[in-house]
């Protein structure tokens, strides 16, 4: 059993944007040298996520919009209640609130996919890509993807 893991940042450019991910993703499965096996990526921050699923444009612009209706950014957020909120405080929130990011960011799960890897490929769909959405403002950011498997 062998692992390799790799970590990569990027500056997203915020507002619920989506990067594909998934040619840096495939570069690290075949530098592993694992041939079957699974690669796990994951983003180590609360607001912004990988996911697995087509990057087409009309989806992504439909799903953006979901988002926003189910979570508005307008909303009152006791994440974002200065008078309330005692833990966890960072001096670039208090500049603009984001707890909607944070709520979106729970909807829509753990902040990792797992992707079987045969003969040292990816296993996905046709359509399948692997994605890296930012659901906050611009920031720095990282993601780890570990392969795991002979």
């Amino acid at each position: 059993m062998k692992v390799f893991q790799r970590e990569r940042t990027l500056r997203t450019s915020g507002g619920l944007q989506v990067r594909d991910i998934t040619d840096d993703v495939q570069e690290a499965v075949r530098e592993s040298g694992i041939v079957d096996g699974i690669a796990c990526v994951y983003s180590p921050h609360t607001t912004c996520c990988v996911r697995v699923n087509e990057f087409e444009q009309g989806f992504l612009e439909d799903f953006a919009e979901l988002l926003k209706r189910l979570v508005p950014s307008e909303s009152y957020y006791a994440h974002d209640d200065w008078g309330k909120r005692t833990e966890n405080i960072c001096k670039e929130d208090m500049e603009a609130g984001n707890g909607h990011s944070h709520c979106m960011a729970m909807l829509l799960g753990t902040a990792g996919e797992s992707v079987p890897v045969r003969d040292g490929e990816l296993q996905l769909g046709t359509w399948q890509r692997v994605l890296f959405l930012e659901l906050d403002r611009e920031r720095d950011r990282r993601w780890i993807v570990q392969v795991v498997g002979t």
